[in-house]
């Protein structure tokens, strides 16, 4: 798992994959009636950052959300990476103790049709 040197590095590629999903139409199709804030801290880095999926409506930021996310999620930047390239499984992660989730579980499996997509645009976002 690669994960991310600086925190800083991770913003550029948070950033594009935030803005890559909001500029992609078949994201915003398919969260048509989804309602689901996620918020993610990533502790080795001290970097907070959510993203908000609201009726077809794509959005998300660096910092916490306002008002809080639904769902947080908490990790080291190489679970987050490990997570959204596919080398790591979330539920494998929370077992094991890499990743603490709260909130809204049931909310946040409604993105799970979006995985691949979300996938592709960070993968493309990292590169």
């Amino acid at each position: 798992m690669a994960g991310f040197e600086t925190k800083e590095d991770m913003a550029k590629v948070i950033t594009l994959w935030i803005e890559k999903m909001k500029a992609d139409p078949s994201i915003a199709r398919r969260c048509k009636g989804v309602n689901v804030t996620m918020g993610y801290e990533i502790t080795d880095l001290d970097f907070a950052f959510h993203t908000d999926f609201i009726d077809g409506v794509v959005d998300g930021g660096l910092g916490e959300a306002d008002p809080p996310s639904k769902v947080f999620l908490e990790m080291e930047s190489a679970t987050f990476d490990g997570m959204m390239t596919g080398e790591v499984d979330a539920a494998s992660a929370a077992m094991s103790g890499e990743m603490s989730f709260s909130g809204d579980m049931s909310a946040a499996m409604g993105l799970q049709a979006l995985q691949e997509d979300l996938t592709r645009m960070y993968l493309e976002a990292r590169e």
